[in-house]
């Protein structure tokens, strides 16, 4: 092959190349695509992990109907196990179960579902997530966050829970000093209709002496939007996680997405219609 036609195949093969700034022109395309689909995607896995979140309330709802089908109760919010004799470690070994042991209404719809005793002798062990191989994937919110032993994503909402057990005056209205009872539970009879038993709970909450792991699974009167000793981080309050609104399961048993009862239920904490708080939070 000559010089000339050598030259000839060269320029054929430089003219079917890409210039510099049709490269940059397609990568700015693909940029501009890629910013376009990503919050797409984003909101399309936000609203996975929501649904995702409603259906694990709905368990919940079927757990608690196999409770009441034998109790004709919600489970109690707080009460002592009378736990099995444990078993010694591999030193021969048995831990000692402490004088106040609490569990709560998680270990005893852990057993309704997966017909298991919960036999840990720490408290509230299914709601804090310890042994989490066997209670991290039902008893926490894909959205909550947080790794390791924490303090759960799901509350139940005591009023609710536990009503009649409330100091009430004459006019309907809660005290905020108002002591109820966790440990005796209400019949889904006596409970408002549009009323929350359990809702998305602030997963790393405290209750009040600032140890963080102290949880006590429920979430009290006046306590549905309250912030915490440092502000948002350890409130036990409801979580808005979930684009900006809460999951509740309801007195009927039904699964919802809301915005607005968490705030509701901060200035009339059981939807009477009287505002229990002398200022709005």
């Amino acid at each position: 092959m000559s010089f000339k036609q050598t030259s000839r195949a060269y320029r054929r093969t430089i003219g079917r190349a890409f210039t510099l700034i049709e490269l940059l022109v397609v990568i700015s395309i693909i940029s501009l695509l890629i910013s376009i689909l990503l919050p797409s995607l984003s909101r399309a896995r936000a609203q996975a992990k929501s649904v995702h979140c409603l259906a694990r309330l709905k368990e919940f709802g079927n757990a608690i109907a196999a409770y009441e089908g034998t109790y004709a109760t919600l489970p109690p919010a707080r009460w002592t196990p009378e736990l099995l004799p444990q078993t010694p470690d591999s030193q021969g070994n048995i831990q000692p179960v402490p004088a106040n042991l609490e569990y709560g209404w998680t270990e005893i719809l852990f057993k309704y579902v997966y017909r298991d005793n919960v036999n840990v002798p720490k408290n509230y062990p299914v709601q804090r997530n310890i042994d989490g191989d066997r209670w991290e994937e039902y008893f926490t919110c894909k959205s909550a966050g947080g790794d390791g032993v924490y303090s759960g994503s799901y509350r139940v909402y005591l009023p609710s829970w536990s009503v009649g057990t409330y100091a009430v005056d004459a006019s309907g209205r809660w005290s905020e000093n108002t002591r109820p009872n966790p440990n005796r539970p209400a019949s889904r009879e006596n409970i408002r209709p549009r009323m929350p038993l359990i809702g998305d709970a602030n997963p790393m909450s405290e209750r009040g002496d600032g140890i963080g792991l102290d949880d006590c699974s429920y979430i009290d009167a006046g306590e549905a939007n309250y912030a915490g000793s440092d502000g948002r981080a350890n409130g036990n309050r409801f979580d808005d996680r979930h684009s900006g609104g809460t999951n509740y399961l309801f007195q009927d048993l039904h699964g919802e997405w809301s915005t607005r009862l968490r705030d509701d239920l901060a200035r009339d904490y059981d939807l009477n219609g009287v505002i229990d708080v002398t200022v709005s939070p």
